[in-house]
């Protein structure tokens, strides 16, 4: 009789472990949830990190070319393809 009362109160705090072990895994707030926020937010810091970097080359270009009268020409001869007055364009095809 004793052994089967100790079986059952295994068995029932058994149940309820599973249930409260359940509910901190697949609830809302359970581990599943935390693990796949916490992925999202290396991803989000990541991707600030590339943006920060972006932004720090852009005003290193934007303070160069501030101060800078050859690097100007040498933007405004790639990008917009200006030329000074008194220079010829020569265009040569390469197969």
């Amino acid at each position: 009789m004793k052994i089967q009362k100790n079986k059952i109160l295994l068995f029932v705090y058994a149940g309820i472990l599973l249930i409260i072990l359940s509910f901190f895994i697949f609830s809302d707030y359970g581990l599943l949830r935390f693990l796949s926020l916490s992925n999202e937010i290396d991803e989000l810091n990541t991707k600030i990190e590339k943006s920060e970097k972006k932004i720090d080359k852009s005003n290193k270009e934007i303070d160069s070319l501030k101060t800078s009268d050859a690097k100007i020409e040498k933007v405004a001869r790639e990008r917009y393809y200006m030329r000074r007055a008194n220079e010829k364009v020569i265009k040569i095809d390469i197969e």
